[in-house]
C-alpha cells in the first residue's frame, strides 16, 4: 500500500503554492484499518514522502469506544497522537466524539473536516466544530463521499453546518459568518495552502460570484453571507481560481455534462448488476 501511495505521489504530487493537485496518505480508521504498529509504519512513511495524513476519528461514540483497547485514555484522539501523528501537518476528519477539554487540547495541532449532511446522514451526531474553533484548532468544511452525502454540494452543506449546531446549542452557537470561514480560509488552514482561502494582496484570485436575484435572496442580497442563510440551488455566475473562470454562468466552459450524465449511468448500472 505504502508503495502504490509513494508512486502515486511520484506522479502527480504538486507542492508548487498554487497547486491544484497534491496527494496525502489517508489510512481510513486507524483504530479498525491499521494497528498502532502499522500506524507507526504509516506516519514514518508520510514524514518521508513529505505528505500530510487524513483519517476518520472518533467519527461515532462506537468507534471512541473501540479505542479502549488502545490508550488509557478510551478515546481515539489520544491514540494517534501517541505514535507521532501530532508532528505531522495533517487533518482529521468528523471527530463527533470528543466530549472533554483535554482531548480537544490534542486536536489544535492538526485540523478538523467538518462534514454535518455525512453526520446527520448517518445519525452519527453533531461535531464539536465550534468548539475546536474557540480553542485555535484548525476546521474546514467538507462534504464526504457520495455514500453518505448524495449531493456533495459545498453551499447546502454550509447551510447544514449553520442550521445544525444552532438547533442542538442554541441560536449564537455558530454564526454564517463562522461557516464562511470554515468553507474558506479555515479549509486553507487544514490544507497547509496559505495562499488560498482569503481575498487579499498577493493571495491566489479565488473568487465565487453568485447572482443573488432570486426572490428568497432579496431581503439578504446585500450580505456577505446571504448564500448560506438562503440557501437553495446556487446561482454561480462566476468561479475563477487563481484569476482564471472555471464556471460562467453555472456552466463548466467546453464540459460535456450531458457525456458525463451518460457515463455515470453506465457506471452506475455496471456496479448494479
Amino acid at each position: 500500500m505504502l508503495q502504490s501511495v509513494e508512486a502515486c505521489a511520484q506522479r502527480f504530487h504538486d507542492t508548487s503554492p498554487d497547486s491544484l493537485t497534491r496527494v496525502a496518505l489517508a489510512p481510513t480508521t486507524p483504530t479498525w484499518s491499521l494497528d498502532p504498529g502499522e500506524l507507526k509504519e504509516v506516519i514514518a512513511a508520510a514524514r518521508r514522502m513529505k505528505l500530510r495524513l487524513h483519517s476518520h476519528l472518533s467519527e461515532t461514540s462506537t468507534m471512541s469506544t473501540s479505542a479502549f483497547r488502545f490508550t488509557a485514555s478510551g478515546r481515539c484522539i489520544g491514540w494517534p497522537t501517541t505514535t507521532g501523528w501530532e508532528r505531522m501537518s495533517g487533518s482529521r476528519t468528523s471527530c463527533i466524539s470528543m466530549p472533554t477539554k483535554s482531548v480537544f487540547s490534542q486536536v489544535p495541532a492538526t485540523g478538523m473536516s467538518h462534514c454535518p449532511q455525512s453526520n446527520c446522514r448517518l445519525g452519527s451526531g453533531v461535531a464539536p466544530a465550534d468548539a475546536m474553533a474557540r480553542l485555535g484548532g484548525a476546521v474546514s468544511l467538507g462534504v464526504d463521499g457520495a455514500a453518505s452525502n448524495e449531493s456533495a454540494d459545498m453551499i447546502s452543506e454550509m447551510h447544514s453546518a449553520w442550521h445544525t449546531h444552532r438547533a442542538v446549542k442554541g441560536a449564537d452557537a455558530v454564526t454564517a459568518e463562522d461557516v464562511v470561514h470554515w468553507a474558506t480560509a479555515g479549509g486553507a488552514r487544514v490544507l497547509g495552502m496559505p495562499r488560498i482561502g482569503t481575498l487579499a494582496p498577493g493571495q491566489q484570485a479565488d473568487i465565487a460570484i453568485f447572482n443573488l436575484d432570486q426572490p428568497r435572496q432579496f431581503r439578504d442580497a446585500r450580505s456577505d453571507d446571504c448564500p448560506v442563510t438562503c440557501a437553495g440551488s446556487a446561482d454561480l455566475r462566476y468561479l475563477l481560481i487563481g484569476g482564471r473562470i472555471v464556471v460562467e454562468n453555472g456552466a463548466i466552459p467546453g464540459f460535456d455534462l450531458q457525456k458525463l450524465k451518460f457515463d455515470a449511468a453506465r457506471v452506475v448500472a455496471r456496479l448494479a448488476a
